[in-house]
């Protein structure tokens, strides 16, 4: 027996008064309860629909079960991103893109030889990772929400930020730890600047992740 409209509405706004705030986990717990309760129905006319209700939603094992598959998609993307990132960075750090890497890197290095205190540059130039903080934080306010709706594959990707900012602060640890040691030693900063093309590379590819995703779901659900 097909659910009547205001009846499917019904099971959406249930849905929405478990304090599921992702719009696309909305939908599917939306089309699963109503499948569910379309079978259940066919199997027993006789049932009225707040009983239907309750037998599709003993299938979910109630509130804790959505809460369950939220925690676990967002697992999903977490290790879904980090596959992606993980790729694309390993792209980078093979021919014919690597002879980038190696060009900036020699440039990095370059730069220090203008600077009396090495490790001030080396500063200087991991702090300059938080420029790329610009656009993956536009990106988030900007789309934070779409069309009124929140999607956690457009949230959860907003991981970029992180790496932003865990980067510049390895970086300028690291230049303060072994100051001494690079004053003394010039070529002890290549291996600095080698994290440093590393933690821009993960800054880049992180807002590259970003923008594809939310076209991504812009498209899936027609939005503009």
């Amino acid at each position: 027996m097909k659910l009547t409209a205001e009846q499917i509405e019904y099971v959406s706004n249930y849905i929405k008064s478990l304090d599921i705030k992702w719009y696309e986990l909305q939908v599917e717990f939306t089309d699963h309860m109503v499948t569910s309760m379309e079978e259940i129905w066919d199997k027993d006319p006789e049932l009225t629909f707040h009983q239907v209700k309750q037998y599709a939603e003993s299938k979910f094992v109630g509130h804790s079960s959505f809460k369950s598959i939220v925690e676990e998609r967002k697992r999903m993307l977490q290790k879904e991103y980090n596959r992606s990132q993980r790729k694309m960075i390993a792209e980078f750090l093979k021919f014919p893109k690597i002879i980038g890497c190696i060009l900036l890197g020699i440039l990095a290095y370059q730069g220090s030889f203008f600077f009396e205190k090495p490790s001030k540059y080396l500063q200087v130039l991991f702090a300059l990772l938080l420029v790329s903080a610009i656009p993956g934080l536009y990106h988030f306010i900007r789309n934070y929400k779409i069309q009124g709706k929140r999607f956690l594959a457009v949230s959860y990707y907003s991981l970029s930020l992180t790496s932003i900012l865990s980067f510049p602060q390895i970086g300028i640890n690291l230049s303060n730890g072994f100051k001494d040691e690079i004053q003394q030693n010039h070529l002890l900063i290549i291996p600095l600047i080698c994290i440093w093309v590393i933690g821009l590379l993960f800054c880049a590819t992180g807002v590259y992740l970003d923008i594809k995703h939310t076209a991504k779901v812009k498209k899936q659900y027609q939005l503009n």
